[in-house]
């Protein structure tokens, strides 16, 4: 009689071809994701006693690995449309297949947000203990804090445009995703230089949230002895729309290197490989995004200088990672392991 461990081992070694093709048609941005996620598992287990909710953290990284290992594979049948597909199920199928391609997306926010749990995790007895070097870096680089002085010279007008600029970082984030899948021209999806556009702007968010857990700092709108004195912003939709997004989603202590500027320039780089002109007006944006970092307040003048060197990091290893098209990894996918 065949035991239980026997059976088990012979199912295993059934799966394994596909599992390990399944890692094999993994593209650049997937390996990044279940990275950073394991990297944050790693750093929730080894700092458990001061990182609230591990246990939370480590199940929904672990979950997150293995949705990523169970999604059907790019470039495979089940993209394919027919033309005997009711409109219902074609529509359905440009969903998913859209929502496959650009999943990365919508992890941003919960990357983002959890880093409140993780933020002094390897410094609980010295909370906050970066900042300090923040605020003299800008010091001797500027003779001042350039948050400060920049704000204080302005006036409500200039304050809403700031804002509005520290606002586009949504849209821009948004929309540079679109333009990098559909194109301009509408020729097909995904757009030429589409993954190389994505695998960059993750890259850049990642590269920045890493260091939130060891440089732990704040940005000069929560030091109360930096604030006091200064005028409180002006402006009618964008400073206030801000200020509310700021109090609901805000996490304090990940500030170095900023992930706004980070991101935005990493896409706006990523763009740049295949679409030149969009990347000149994205970058004229990012360009106004990163002064609004400063002007509103939120971030440190090094935070921004570190943003940008993180995005060109991260925009020269998303090109090299990204010179082999998904489609020549779904090639080598056996049979077994499409989903079609």
């Amino acid at each position: 009689m065949v035991s239980y461990f026997e059976r088990t081992i012979g199912r295993a070694a059934r799966e394994a071809p596909v599992l390990t093709a399944r890692f094999e048609v993994w593209t650049a941005v997937d390996w990044a994701i279940a990275l950073y996620a394991t990297y944050v598992a790693v750093v929730a287990v080894l700092f458990r006693e001061t990182v609230a909710q591990w246990p939370s953290l480590l199940v929904w990284h672990a979950a997150l690995v293995i949705a990523l290992l169970l999604m059907p594979p790019r470039g495979a049948a089940w993209e394919q449309t027919s033309a005997d597909d009711p409109a219902w199920r074609t529509w359905l199928r440009l969903t998913a297949r859209f929502l496959r391609y650009t999943y990365p997306a919508l992890l941003l926010t919960p990357f983002f947000e959890e880093v409140a749990l993780t933020v002094n995790a390897a410094s609980p007895g010295s909370p906050y203990w970066f900042e300090s070097y923040l605020l003299a870096a800008d010091r001797a680089l500027f003779g001042g804090t350039p948050a400060v002085l920049l704000s204080q010279a302005g006036w409500p007008l200039l304050d809403e445009v700031m804002h509005a600029f520290y606002f586009g970082y949504y849209p821009l984030i948004t929309f540079g995703i679109i333009v990098a899948w559909r194109g301009w021209d509408r020729r097909g999806t995904p757009g030429p230089g589409f993954h190389t556009a994505m695998t960059c702007m993750m890259l850049g968010f990642f590269l920045s949230y890493i260091w939130y857990p060891f440089l732990p700092a704040r940005g000069p709108w929560e030091h109360s002895e930096i604030m006091t004195g200064l005028r409180p912003f002006g402006g009618w939709v964008f400073t206030r729309v801000i200020e509310v997004i700021i109090a609901g989603a805000a996490v304090s202590g990940g500030c170095f290197p900023s992930a706004h500027v980070s991101g935005t320039w990493a896409l706006t780089f990523g763009l740049a490989f295949s679409r030149p002109r969009t990347a000149f007006w994205f970058g004229l944006f990012a360009l106004g995004l990163s002064v609004a970092c400063v002007y509103t307040r939120y971030h440190h003048a090094v935070d921004v200088f570190a943003g940008l060197t993180v995005a060109a990091v991260a925009a020269a290893a998303g090109y090299l990672l990204t010179r082999r098209a998904p489609s020549e990894r779904t090639a080598a996918l056996p049979a077994a392991a499409q989903i079609v």
